[in-house]
């Protein structure tokens, strides 16, 4: 019912978001990924495709400044993210919860850290407790693995709706209070 709001609700922004991608050269604007969710299930996630796969070759210097720019901008705004509302009605994912990461990296993740997999016990979320502490993004040393991991076992020990709510407000005003505390250690794709 939430989720289902949600999606009438950044039906909108998501038109918008859409549009700009799509100015931005990408015929495909959505795409989809396969994740690991709640107690191991394989799913498969909608996102916004906000990355080129190859370098744009444009003679037009400031369109593809712009498109740099805007592309950058729904990435650290979590705009790219809206179409995984979709993932929340299928009953993939919750509002709340960790954030679920590919195959690859969760092999390679649980391998690193034992209580990695513990984070499985919750349905992954579309924002979380990690993401709203500046745990987000692409995880780039061991350090950053280990805080994201804690701070999402904190949020299953504690999760409760005023939590969930606190979470989502922490959401909406990240783009204005962001700030990086990562280091260059473990390299990894897009594990947001």
């Amino acid at each position: 019912m939430l989720a289902s709001i949600a999606i009438l609700a950044c039906a909108p922004l998501m038109l918008c978001v859409y549009g700009l991608i799509r100015s931005c050269g990408f015929s495909q604007p959505v795409f989809t990924q396969k994740r690991v969710g709640q107690n191991g299930k394989i799913f498969t996630i909608f996102k916004f495709r906000t990355l080129h796969d190859i370098p744009i070759q444009s003679q037009d210097f400031s369109a593809a400044h712009w498109s740099k720019s805007i592309l950058s901008l729904l990435r650290c705004s979590g705009f790219d993210e809206l179409p995984q509302l979709f993932n929340i009605l299928r009953g993939d994912m919750s509002l709340v919860g960790p954030r679920p990461h590919t195959i690859s990296d969760h092999i390679l993740f649980a391998s690193i850290l034992p209580e990695y997999e513990d984070r499985l016990a919750a349905k992954p979320g579309l924002t979380g407790w990690a993401q709203i502490r500046g745990w987000r993004g692409p995880v780039t040393c061991q350090h950053h693995l280990a805080e994201r991991v804690a701070h999402d076992l904190a949020y299953i020990s504690k999760q409760t709706l005023f939590f969930d709510l606190a979470i989502l407000v922490g959401t909406v005003l990240l783009p204005l209070t962001a700030s990086t505390r990562r280091s260059g250690l473990l390299q990894t794709k897009d594990v947001s």
